[in-house]
């Protein structure tokens, strides 16, 4: 017996609280069981909520899947497709709704259409032309209906959008707000207003999405939603990317399936809980996190690791990480904590770089003592840091003026080309560019929202940054005065402002290590200035290593602990500026800082 396949669509979610879907389902199984044919159940070809006006239903859902099955073999020809009417299959416009009704009998497949028990195929249309007409008549009424239903639902929307400060668009907001009962404003739910602040608060001060998830659950702080069973990531990172926190609504509409800006945001729509700036601060925040941590989220009690995805290894430029190394125990025989030191990820997995460490401890000390000082202050407020930074808003302001008067000209001729094409009888040409365009609009809408959002955070990054050196200095002096949880919240912070303020840190435990070709350099350059050969020869033994000093023979050798008398490291920050630190071997507290340039060999 031929296999059918029933295929059910209706446009809304909401029909599938009502009787469409059983009925188009039970009418298929009485067709099949009268006409003896077997209905495959392995492929279900289903669009529940899917337009067939915008194509919705071929370009992305089920109907779209039909036809590659049957290119792929899956479906064969003298199979049957089963539909309620027509309009189930297409609502897009004549041409393009027969380009979908041919393909599919072209390939030998039968339509039947339950409800007129019409049936479709190459012989019947070929010995019936009044069929072909039928259906070409179908499909354009079908497609009328549903545009009609648009512009009339255009045309409400128009109106609520004219009149949106006397009365709001939808009752739909965030989870923290309620529609007033007049429909004016929307107000705060104070508990929940509440819990939103201190998920801010808590990724502005570091932690992450699982670690705000994990705390929410931990203080038993209620979800927003009944149903739920405590928070979950996810929830947490949509309030967090949410324009509602700083009272922003953006309508939307959709093109060729595709949800898109429609117009420009409407501000102070929701009453907010933070500024734009501080937002757009928040997201650059984030996403830093999300880089420097390569996605993970931090896990344990404590944050060991202050310079996590910052440190690099001045000598090949692998990254720098925590290592561990056992202790002898005490005299009383109780085990001694682990000593941790920061050394070359390159070198520990066997990569041609020195395997010397530098002590974590005596490290953080030397980094913590830089920014007490009032190094800090010049290293964030450089004069020509502050030019360069306003020189990228510059730009950032230009490209923004560009890409908004490129949008408006694309929406100027949409609007004309759509203005023509509601007289009707619209030529197909005029239609196809009508297509091409709102494509261009959703394209360049989506540079110029990234464009925006640059522009803000290049606006808010240098005050963050300016306006934090006091935050860091006051995080220092707590770090160790307080109880487990809060040094947690302490150390995260300080984490999060040293990634918002650095760059890189290049760390060169063993000092300098100069390369044979910057030796030869150096002593051409010695021998120039009346060095002899011997002389210079002498001088640069003495003061150029070009590894370095091992105790003991052979590679095995352990490092000279004096030989790391010359060790520094290298801050670079975000905005342009680089410092050198020279901490004293035996005091880490003591450190010299030199100002240097991005290019500059220290």
């Amino acid at each position: 017996m031929p296999t059918a396949y029933s295929y059910v669509r209706f446009s809304t979610p909401d029909q599938l609280k009502g009787d469409s879907l059983r009925r188009q389902t039970e009418i298929s199984q009485a067709y099949v069981e009268e006409h003896g044919l077997t209905l495959d159940t392995t492929l279900h070809f289903r669009d529940l909520g899917l337009s067939a006006f915008d194509r919705s239903n071929v370009t992305r859902g089920a109907l779209g899947g039909f036809l590659e099955a049957i290119k792929r073999g899956r479906v064969e020809p003298g199979s049957f497709l089963l539909v309620e009417s027509l309009d189930r299959l297409s609502r897009a416009e004549v041409l393009d709704a027969f380009a979908v009704f041919s393909d599919i009998l072209k390939q030998g497949i039968t339509i039947v259409t339950l409800a007129d028990r019409m049936v479709y195929s190459q012989e019947s249309l070929r010995s019936n032309f009044g069929n072909l007409i039928g259906s070409l008549s179908i499909m354009a009424r079908a497609h009328e209906e549903s545009a009609m239903k648009s512009r009339r639902l255009k045309a409400v929307w128009d109106n609520k959008r004219e009149k949106i400060e006397e009365k709001k668009l939808t009752a739909r907001c965030p989870q923290w707000m309620r529609l007033s009962e007049d429909r004016s404003r929307f107000e705060f739910i104070p508990e929940r207003v509440e819990t939103v602040r201190k998920i801010v608060d808590w990724s502005r001060g570091g932690l992450g999405n699982t670690a705000i998830n994990k705390r929410l659950n931990a203080e038993e702080i209620p979800t927003f939603t009944k149903s739920a069973k405590g928070w979950q990531a996810s929830s947490v990172d949509k309030i967090l990317a949410s324009h509602a926190l700083y009272g922003a609504f953006q309508m939307h509409t959709r093109v060729e399936g595709k949800t898109i800006p429609d117009g420009d945001p409407v501000g102070d729509y929701f009453p907010a809980i933070i500024t734009k700036e501080d937002f757009f601060l928040l997201q650059s925040i984030r996403q830093g996190r999300r880089t420097d941590s390569g996605g993970k989220a931090r896990k344990g009690n404590d944050v060991p690791n202050l310079f996590s995805g910052l440190v690099k290894c001045g000598y090949c430029g692998s990254s720098i990480v925590m290592l561990g190394s056992a202790r002898s125990n005490k005299a009383d025989g109780t085990p001694r904590p682990m000593r941790k030191s920061l050394g070359c990820d390159g070198a520990r997995r066997g990569h041609n770089c020195y395997g010397v460490q530098w002590e974590y401890t005596a490290f953080e000390t030397s980094f913590l003592t830089f920014c007490q000082g009032v190094q800090l202050d010049n290293f964030i407020r450089d004069e020509a840091i502050d030019a360069q930074s306003n020189n990228v808003t510059l730009s950032l302001n230009q490209l923004v003026a560009a890409a908004k008067a490129e949008v408006d000209d694309i929406q100027t001729r949409l609007n004309r080309l759509t203005a023509l094409a509601e007289m009707g009888d619209t030529p197909m040409t005029i239609l196809t560019r009508i297509r091409e365009l709102e494509l261009q609009l959703l394209e360049k809408t989506d540079a110029l929202d990234e464009l925006d959002k640059q522009l803000s955070i290049a606006l808010t990054s240098s005050q963050y940054r300016a306006e934090k050196v006091a935050d860091v200095r006051a995080l220092i002096e707590r770090m160790n005065t307080m109880d487990e949880q809060t040094r947690f919240d302490v150390r995260a912070a300080l984490a999060e402002h040293l990634r918002h303020m650095i760059h890189r840190i290049d760390v060169f435990p063993a000092g300098t290590i100069y390369t044979q070709a910057e030796i030869d350099q150096r002593r051409d350059s010695l021998i120039a200035q009346g060095y002899s050969k011997k002389r210079a020869d002498i001088y640069l033994a003495e003061t150029h290593r070009t590894a370095p000093k091992r105790l003991g023979q052979g590679k095995r050798g352990r490092y000279d602990p004096n030989a790391s008398k010359g060790r520094h490291f290298n801050i670079y920050g975000k905005s342009g500026g680089v410092r050198s630190i020279y901490p004293d071997h035996d005091d880490p507290q003591s450190i010299i800082v030199n100002i240097a340039s991005r290019t500059s060999k220290v």
